[in-house]
């Protein structure tokens, strides 16, 4: 089960995420998310721990739980879902992006 935690620490490193949720089970993999440009945590990230039930029981035990002064918010990861670009319905909505644009400067 994917297990997404938020309002870490800044200074948390994956080893001690990982660490946090072992006492709750198996723990398969940790990721906390850095921003690209600072290269600084962004205060959350997602746990991948194979046993549902475990699973269920560290998000039940951790869920407003504090870590160094932050309170923890833990939940079951939702699925992020993509729009494609090349969706027809985005392909008739393009054209009111261009309102307004004198005809030279309209997408043909």
């Amino acid at each position: 089960m994917d297990i997404y935690v938020s309002s870490l620490p800044f200074k948390l490193k994956e080893a001690g995420l990982k660490a946090l949720f072992e006492t709750h089970g198996e723990v398969e993999s940790v990721k906390i998310i850095i921003d690209k440009i600072t290269r600084q945590s962004k205060g959350f990230g997602f746990v991948t721990m194979p046993n549902e039930e475990e699973a269920k029981a560290a998000i039940a035990a951790l869920h407003g739980s504090e870590l160094d002064g932050r309170i923890l918010i833990v939940s079951e990861s939702q699925q992020k879902f993509q729009s494609s670009v090349k969706d027809s319905k985005s392909k008739k909505t393009s054209s009111a992006y261009f309102k307004g644009i004198g005809k030279s400067y309209r997408k043909k």
